[in-house]
């Protein structure tokens, strides 16, 4: 198991350095079955406002239930949400609570709107027939069918026929609410005509509607709004009335917000189950632009649950993953020439991309992630971009990935490569690992990148429940969480624990080069343990987890509660208020006891290398400069465990060598070329 992740590992270079242990708190809230903190972001002085999912009987700490109990009771124990502030110190300052008895009541995404205010966006329930609904600290309806006069949705319930709305909520950061508005969808048939519904109880026929599926949004500078979704447009309007996007039956969506239509979008028959985004003027007062994204057909639909980022010079970004199933598909950006980007996904095989638009919606260029598959055996992908950070001192992106591949049946020569924009990056055997990538922001060129062993985070990349901000970035540091399994290797510190299959969260630092310089496992083992987001403000590292098992952050150690326990842990240390500045010695980071010694000489070279492996055979050899990728590098076998390379032909520079043995074991170093 060790071997098979060797070489991914080994290529990772750490420079000297000592980390001490600042976890001031860990605060949280339990029990409840898959609560989770989905996202948070935080003020200049330092306060958290976090959303979430909740349990009824869920409580801050020891403290009272963050859902009130009213005289009327409370409906099924699903589809709570949590919006709430956070103190320094650890303190729950105010919270508001949406509860009903719809279970895909979802909170989606959460994102500061200037210096004052923050927006969440979620998927909440209308008034249902018989159950009850708390919207922030109202009760709105004790069951039957009346409606609270002052609820915000009134009436919505009777006009649409929908379960569910799409809800986009503005607080101030006293908890105040801004402004509320609340978007669904209708459709019109192939007849240009209003499916409807009509029940002998309702004096008016109901709109056949349904909310945004999967959504995320984005607010850039001058207030417009940017939301996208997954196409789910499959619907029924009464017995033997069924409409799909597919088939042509449904030729346009009414996107409505708060009961007033803002814009009519013609659909795309090929278009099912592919992302779609949304600009809108502030306010929602009107549908400036709309782009559909990929394309599938009725028998090979791509499953994508896509959100989306803006940068401070308003462009879009739309991450997400491509999964094609039963057979190959095209990855199409469509623009207004219909003919952008074009990429074929392999048959039962999943593709991270990431797309960048300008503020009208063209794309400006796509990013791929995926792998190439060198065996036969039956396999499930699990490759994709989980988040984006920006570093805008130096024009770089960083994207957080996952990936790698399962195997059913014989697993020993089962290998594929990781392809970056199509071209080979690594060597993956049957694991999984976690990945930050230096980009340029402006020409999507990788600069460099880092690795580390992970669990296979499929749950992530096509859950509903994504949990965003999981990457960020700060003088010459990456930070990002992960599932790690076996242990977290850098310079001066080795964190490993003795069942390498033992699942446990961690955050890790990469410098900006990819190299591994620091992190800390919370030693937390449980297959439901889950990984959230990360915010650094000036030294304080904020952490956001779920578990279902006993944690230790540094000294604070988190009890088991017999069931979810939602967290955020503070971590503090002045040393990310400065630059990283890497020590002059490095070391190569190892994760087995036995060294592996390969001598190469002379270095610096002037194109003539020998490379002598110590006994080993040599299993292949590549190479690359020090920004770019790498590539296979041809060698000649002298003899016993010798091997010469020729370089004559690349230019001067510094180069990195990766050499693997027979046993998969390999070492990397560096190279200096001077002709």
């Amino acid at each position: 198991m060790k071997k098979s992740i060797l070489l991914i590992v080994l290529m990772l270079l750490a420079s000297a350095q000592s980390f001490a242990q600042h976890f001031d708190w860990v605060r949280g809230y339990a029990p409840g079955d898959n609560v989770a903190i989905v996202g948070s972001v935080t003020d200049s002085v330092g306060n958290l406002y976090i959303l979430g999912s909740i349990n009824f009987n869920s409580c801050w700490e020891n403290g009272s239930r963050l859902l009130p109990i009213t005289p009327y009771g409370y409906a099924a124990d699903d589809g709570d949400m949590l919006i709430a502030k956070v103190s320094p110190e650890g303190d729950l300052v105010w919270h508001k609570v949406i509860h009903g008895e719809w279970s895909n009541s979802i909170p989606y995404d959460i994102k500061l709107v200037g210096d004052t205010a923050f927006a969440c966006l979620v998927t909440m329930p209308l008034a249902s027939e018989m159950g009850y609904l708390y919207y922030m600290d109202t009760l709105v309806r004790k069951g039957g069918y009346g409606i609270y006069p002052d609820y915000p949705m009134s009436g919505l319930y009777i006009a649409t026929g929908a379960s569910t709305v799409t809800a986009l909520i503005t607080f101030d950061f006293d908890g105040n609410v801004l402004e509320q508005h609340f978007l669904y969808i209708s459709y019109l048939d192939y007849n240009g005509d209003d499916i409807v519904r009509t029940y002998t109880q309702y004096p008016q026929p109901w709109y056949q509607a349904q909310t945004f599926g999967y959504p995320s949004f984005a607010v850039d500078g001058e207030g417009n709004i940017y939301l996208s979704r997954c196409m789910i447009d499959q619907i029924s309007a009464g017995q033997g009335n069924n409409y799909y996007v597919e088939n042509g039956t449904i030729s346009a969506i009414k996107i409505w917000c708060d009961r007033r239509v803002v814009g009519v979008v013609p659909t795309d028959s090929n278009l099912a189950f592919s992302p779609q985004i949304f600009k809108f003027s502030p306010h929602f007062d009107t549908l400036l632009e709309s782009r559909y994204v990929f394309q599938s057909n009725a028998t090979n639909k791509e499953h994508t649950y896509p959100f989306i980022r803006t940068d401070i010079y308003g462009d879009l970004y739309l991450l997400g993953i491509l999964e094609s199933m039963g057979g190959e598909a095209n990855l199409i950006i469509v623009d207004s020439t219909r003919n952008f980007f074009i990429n074929k996904t392999a048959a039962n095989t999943r593709k991270g991309y990431l797309i960048r638009f300008n503020s009208s919606l063209e794309p400006r260029y796509c990013i791929t992630l995926d792998d190439s598959i060198l065996s036969s055996n039956k396999i499930s992908s699990s490759t994709g971009f989980h988040d984006i950070a920006f570093d805008y001192d130096s024009n770089l992106m960083f994207l957080c990935a996952t990936t790698g591949r399962g195997t059913v049946g014989d697993t020993t020569s089962f290998y594929s490569i990781l392809m970056y924009q199509g071209r080979p990056l690594e060597k993956l055997k049957n694991q999984a690992f976690i990945m930050a990538f230096r980009i340029d922001d402006t020409s999507a060129r990788l600069h460099s990148y880092g690795v580390v062993p992970a669990k296979m985070l499929s749950d992530m990349l096509t859950s509903p429940y994504h949990e965003h901000d999981k990457i960020t970035c700060l003088n010459n540091r990456v930070i990002i969480q992960a599932t790690c399994m076996g242990g977290i290797h850098f310079s001066e510190r080795n964190i490993e624990w003795p069942n390498w299959a033992d699942e446990s969260q961690a955050y890790i630092i990469f410098d900006y080069q990819g190299n591994v310089i620091g992190g800390e496992c919370y030693a937390a083992f449980g297959s439901s343990n889950r990984p959230g987001s990360v915010i650094l403000k000036d030294s304080i590292l904020y952490l956001m987890n779920r578990f279902v098992s006993d944690a230790t952050f540094g000294d604070i150690y988190v009890p088991y509660r017999g069931t979810y326990f939602s967290c955020i842990a503070k971590y503090t240390d002045p040393a990310f208020m400065q630059p990283y500045r890497p020590e002059d010695t490095t070391m190569v980071v190892e994760v087995v006891q036995e060294e592996m010694t390969v001598v190469r000489y002379p270095n610096p070279t002037t194109g003539r290398l020998t490379i002598d492996m110590n006994g080993r055979p040599l299993r292949e050899a590549w190479i690359a400069a020090i920004d770019g990728v790498a590539e296979p590098l041809p060698v000649t076998h002298l003899g016993d465990s010798r091997y010469a390379a020729d370089l004559t032909g690349r230019p001067d520079g510094t180069y990195i060598l990766v050499l693997v043995a027979d046993d998969h074991r390999a070492y990397r170093s560096t190279i200096i070329l001077q002709h």
